[in-house]
């Protein structure tokens, strides 16, 4: 049987599971897991999900169920949705909610996830091509005055600057707004003319009412306050235009509407709140640095368990938008991910049992490069020791980061953060990353091989073949 098959098969048998198609509203995905939104819970056959080949693991919310597939889900996404499966990503879905959302800090999550997290490729790349660039001109590669290299920077810019755009994009997806709308407010706060004014200091003010002279390029707070505004004013300009005229009256009073609010109230406010969280960051990287980023990374993988993991996206893509740098949050993912895959690795050393060797070694590099769920449900979870030993190896690296300040000068959470570790503060923050990831990998390793007996008899076959496809995939 194919792959396309295997796919195919395994995306039947998660609807059946979930109660069928008539149970589910609709369907994302995120890095490892299917999210669905399920009518009624109680319909699904949790017992008959874990049993599936290619699922590792589910998690319960209560704005959603979580079923957790690995590196591959992408594809097994598209096989879902090929049965009919309403995608909740698509820009035209607008399907009803048939199940309230329960708690504020649920749906702040729930937004965080759908706005931010797909943007996270882009601002790797454009971080990858930082580093190329800091490589360049360390090892004398390009002259930062050639046009090469001008033209490099502009590349690995685009996706910072233009951060409020590709806000725009999903979020008007998320709060349901017209997406072209959404980028051309937002557009506005970028508008050449715009920053020109804003650059040469001299007073802005719309009809009377005073416009403050803020720059937003690779802002955060400012896009996504002003697509959820204009989620509630495009509603409202919908329901006083008349049919007849709507398609004329309902995007040119939205856009008139908008922009002046984003421009006068929604974008200053924004900006206030995005330094505000630049100076709990700062606070938090600063006086506080060691510590936080040992319990951050020791508590990595329990934030991961619950999902949470995503309610920190906006800390780190807020710093790089201000700074282009990182000393937090994805330095203690790094050594959370690496200390999961060090564990693994040890349990797949030490065990005797081929069908544990292969499920723990292939979780182990998936850990390593960034994909933790396959380690943590499929391995440490599992024998609890090996989880002990990541938690303790993850929480003394994480420490050892914050004492030497190590900064990653890309969006990048796996082993490949290597490359992100040279930049202003030169060789010294390379030799304390390399250390860091070192130490990540090593310690629980070595713990895990003095903690953990050898693992046999505690994995049925099923589930063997379960967390082997879940990694093989």
């Amino acid at each position: 049987m194919t792959s396309k098959d295997n796919y195919n098969e395994l995306a039947q048998q998660i609807i059946e599971n979930i109660g069928g198609k008539e149970n589910v509203v609709s369907a994302v995905h995120c890095a490892t897991r299917l999210r669905f939104h399920l009518k009624d819970d109680a319909k699904v056959n949790e017992h008959g999900l874990k049993e599936l080949s290619g699922v590792v693991d589910i998690n319960p919310t209560p704005t959603q169920f979580q079923v957790i597939i690995g590196s591959h889900v992408e594809k097994v996404f598209k096989a879902v949705i090929a049965q009919g499966i309403v995608n909740g990503d698509a820009e035209n879905s607008d399907t009803p909610s048939d199940k309230q959302e329960t708690g504020i800090f649920n749906k702040i999550v729930d937004t965080i996830t759908a706005c931010m997290t797909p943007m996270i490729p882009a601002l790797t790349a454009a971080g990858m091509i930082k580093v190329i660039l800091s490589l360049s001109t360390t090892f004398h590669w390009l002259s930062n005055e050639s046009s090469t290299y001008r033209v490099l920077d502009f590349i690995g810019d685009s996706a910072f600057y233009f951060m409020p755009i590709l806000l725009a994009v999903f979020a008007s997806r998320k709060f349901k707004v017209n997406t072209s709308l959404a980028v051309i407010v937002v557009g506005i706060l970028l508008h050449p003319n715009f920053t020109t004014w804003v650059a040469s200091g001299d007073p802005i003010s719309f009809l009377g009412m005073p416009i403050q002279g803020v720059g937003y390029a690779a802002s955060v707070i400012p896009a996504l306050l002003t697509i959820w505004i204009m989620s509630y004013i495009e509603r409202g300009v919908d329901k006083i235009t008349p049919s007849s005229l709507k398609i004329i009256l309902n995007p040119t009073l939205v856009l008139l509407i908008t922009a002046p609010l984003a421009l006068i109230v929604i974008g200053p406010l924004g900006n206030y709140a995005g330094m505000g969280l630049a100076w709990v960051i700062n606070l938090l990287e600063g006086q506080l640095g060691f510590i936080m980023v040992a319990l951050l990374a020791a508590a990595m993988p329990f934030i991961v368990m619950t999902g949470m993991h995503h309610a920190l996206t906006p800390i780190f893509v807020a710093s790089f938008a201000a700074t282009g740098t990182e000393s937090l949050i994805l330095v203690a993912q790094v050594c959370a991910n690496l200390a999961q895959g060090g564990a693994s690795l040890a349990v797949a050393l030490k065990s005797k049992d081929k069908s544990v060797k292969s499920i723990a070694t292939a979780a182990g590099i998936s850990a390593i490069m960034g994909i933790t769920e396959p380690a943590l449900y499929g391995v440490t979870m599992k024998y609890k020791k090996p989880l002990i030993a990541a938690v303790i190896g993850a929480g003394i690296s994480g420490c050892f980061a914050g004492i030497m300040h190590v900064t990653l000068y890309v969006p990048q959470n796996s082993v490949m953060a290597i490359l992100g570790f040279s930049g202003d503060k030169g060789t010294a923050n390379v030799i304390a990353g390399v250390l860091m990831m070192a130490m990540s990998l090593v310690l629980p390793f070595i713990l895990t091989l003095f903690l953990q007996k050898e693992p046999k008899g505690t994995v049925s076959s099923n589930e063997v073949e379960t967390k082997a496809t879940a990694s093989a995939l």
